[in-house]
């Protein structure tokens, strides 16, 4: 599939030896460990998946104003294949925040 030719093409950020991923809020690539992992739990809702050990598809996210964007775009729903069902922002919110100080020195600064 091609990008259309205004959209600019996303950026490059520290691509060195281990997985990278796609932060599905602002569409920059970087390694797997610099980004915040999402699944859809066992109750059906989306979760923080601090550890990366869930089961099941995951979708990234390399910072809060990433969130925001997510959300905007529904970006969550795509990501899920169409399975993520109602997203609460509020609670993805505390979620993340409460995550966010065990992460501080682990990259992840966001956008």
């Amino acid at each position: 599939m091609r990008r259309p030719a205004g959209r600019p093409k996303p950026e490059v950020q520290n691509v060195g030896s281990g997985p990278v991923r796609t932060c599905v809020g602002c569409g920059s690539r970087r390694l797997q460990a610099e980004l915040t992992r999402f699944v859809i739990g066992p109750g059906g809702a989306i979760e923080v998946d601090r550890k990366r050990r869930l089961p099941g598809r995951g979708a990234y996210l390399c910072g809060a104003g990433c969130l925001t964007a997510a959300l905007k775009r529904k970006a969550f729903g795509r990501a899920f294949r169409g399975k993520a069902g109602q997203v609460d922002p509020s609670q993805l919110g505390q979620a993340w925040e409460q995550g966010d100080g065990e992460r501080r020195g682990a990259g992840g600064s966001g956008c």
